[in-house]
């Protein structure tokens, strides 16, 4: 079977440090893994997708294991961003804070769904803004700690070693250790706030980046923009039905990593309940075209002689080759290699 394409998802990329500082401070691995409702090999795989109440339980659990209640700052202070894939690689090589916490914000959905990240300018200071939106990802203070700490991190590695920000907010309550985390973060910590959100200097947003690179930033920028411009270009091919528009959509997005509810209501510029509502409407759903996505992908690869049909299957999303063959009967009435061995026959 599939995964279920309307439960909110990420990246195995952003689980980068947690089984190694578990492993490093006592805790049982395959314990923490295990209470995910994880495997190994899932998080052994970046791209891989993953539920995203898993990954918080999988930091959650981690920090029960080895007994670090401040675990998530604890791992925020030793993790780059550059291991939370592109959005990671895009801040870390951007040419100041500003364009870096905004390019981050802007395709965190490319790395993971159903998250409110946002950079802002207001009322003479700056500010970054995470916050998982998923109500069944609680609780998710680790997940929050790490972040924010990440920001401050790289933060304090552009501007100075003794930087510190005006003050972060929690949505978590205030925890027994909040000391500790005011030491991590060297300001004051406020919890039972709206928002994981960390505050500083208006003028720290042009602080310049010493590592900048700024053809890599211009190319990574490029290809993730490939997938906001997906809608533009699918009304510029005449793709005027808005289930056109949305395969369209889908097929950039699974090219850039992998296509969900989140990432394509993104990609075309909808919140994902009026992307819902804009489906239903044209009396579809996502999972009916993501059906027909798969079909229509499935008869393109079938034509590539080289791909096994176990290659397609994994390519599609299908956790066996079984089940890619009962969905393709289902849609062409016939078995991929059946369908080949037609099209080969026609051909000749």
């Amino acid at each position: 079977m599939t995964a279920n394409l309307s439960i909110p998802t990420i990246q195995a990329a952003a689980t980068a440090g947690i089984l190694e500082y578990t492993e490093r401070g006592g805790g049982d691995v395959k314990w923490v893994v295990r209470e995910a409702q994880l495997t190994l090999e899932e998080l052994a795989r970046p791209e891989q997708r993953l539920p995203l109440r898993s990954f918080v339980r999988l930091i959650e659990a981690a920090s029960s294991a080895t007994k670090d209640a401040c675990f998530g700052a604890h791992l925020g202070e030793l993790c780059s961003l550059r291991e939370l894939g592109l959005p990671g690689h895009l801040a870390t090589f951007a040419p100041n804070v500003e364009a870096a916490l905004t390019s981050f914000a802007r395709y965190y959905y490319l790395l993971g769904d159903a998250t409110d990240v946002r950079f802002e300018k207001r009322e003479g200071l700056a500010s970054f803004t995470y916050r998982v939106l998923d109500p069944q990802s609680w609780p998710r203070r680790q997940d929050a700690e790490q972040v924010i700490t990440m920001i401050v991190m790289l933060l304090r590695q552009w501007i100075d070693p003794s930087w510190g920000a005006v003050r972060v907010c929690f949505e978590h309550p205030r925890p027994a250790e909040a000391r500790e985390v005011e030491r991590v973060l060297r300001c004051p910590v406020r919890f039972d706030c709206d928002s994981n959100t960390v505050f500083f200097k208006l003028e720290d947003a042009s602080r310049r980046n010493p590592n900048a690179d700024a053809k890599l930033f211009q190319l990574l920028s490029w290809f993730a923009e490939t997938v906001t411009d997906s809608a533009a270009c699918a009304a510029g091919r005449g793709l005027g039905s808005f289930a056109e528009q949305v395969l369209f959509s889908m097929d950039t997005c699974e090219n850039l990593g992998h296509a969900s509810v989140h990432s394509v209501s993104r990609a075309l510029g909808l919140e994902a309940r009026t992307f819902q509502r804009r489906l239903r409407a044209e009396q579809t759903s996502f999972s009916e075209l993501q059906e027909e996505y798969r079909s229509r992908q499935a008869v393109k690869l079938l034509e590539r002689v080289e791909l096994s049909e176990k290659e397609l299957a994994i390519r599609l999303g299908y956790a066996s080759l079984n089940s890619f063959i009962r969905a393709f009967r289902r849609w062409h009435g016939v078995t991929p290699g059946q369908f080949r061995e037609r099209r080969v026959a026609r051909s000749a």
